[in-house]
């Protein structure tokens, strides 16, 4: 992960033997909170291995106002759970930034809704009792296995044990596909004709902006 430390030059092991190979990177940012195990690879400190993963969710209904005392509920199902591995490389001998790679498995790649109403239902002018409404199960899933492409500043491992850094970078996702399910009023409808048109208007949302910041420390640094 990205290492904002306390020098921004990169030393190669013939001027710092004893210094630490390893680290763990504690970060927070727009895909949620994350985990990371680093290692250097090259003598000169410019590739590093990292392993880990993070994790984000939100599942709190939300209500929608359709008319005065009229409302939908909404129970969203959304969760960022990402495992990785990439590598990161600092193209400069003597400068802090550096691209990244990587590829990612994620066990939960579709973000679902669950729409009912709980009491009468005012759709312009159209009341609907909650057993007409029905339940509406609306979903958009993604590939499971995603691949990453970004860049930041930091040291690998930080200079006086403990430093931050700045990431940004995209996730590809695929092409993404739409599921529905319901049962009420909906069914009176041609509403799954509308499926294939909104799964070609989404066919340009295949990318996952990142933006994290990162807490590190060495491990094992020789005294």
């Amino acid at each position: 992960m990205p290492y904002i430390g306390y020098s921004a030059q990169i030393k190669p092991d013939s001027t710092d033997r004893g210094a630490s190979r390893q680290s763990v990177s504690a970060q927070l940012g727009t895909t949620g909170v994350g985990v990371f195990y680093n290692r250097i690879l090259s003598q000169p400190h410019r590739l590093v291995a990292r392993v880990g993963g993070q994790y984000m969710a939100y599942r709190k209904t939300v209500r929608v106002k359709t008319a005065p005392d009229s409302y939908i509920a909404i129970d969203p199902d959304f969760m960022i759970g990402i495992a990785q591995a990439g590598l990161k490389w600092y193209p400069l001998q003597r400068s802090s930034f550096f691209v990244v790679a990587g590829v990612g498995y994620t066990w939960h790649p579709n973000l679902n809704f669950v729409i009912t109403s709980n009491d009468n239902l005012n759709l312009g002018g159209l009341e609907l009792k909650p057993e007409d409404v029905g339940t509406v199960n609306l979903g958009f899933r993604w590939h499971p296995v995603v691949g990453y492409l970004g860049w930041g500043f930091g040291q690998t491992i930080p200079g006086k044990r403990i430093g931050i850094g700045f990431e940004m970078g995209v996730y590809y996702l695929g092409r993404p596909s739409v599921q529905l399910n319901y049962e009420g009023f909906l069914e009176t409808t041609t509403i799954d004709e509308q499926v294939p048109v909104v799964e070609r208007n989404l066919s340009n949302y295949r990318y996952l902006p990142s933006i994290n910041f990162t807490l590190s420390y060495a491990l094992h640094r020789s005294k």
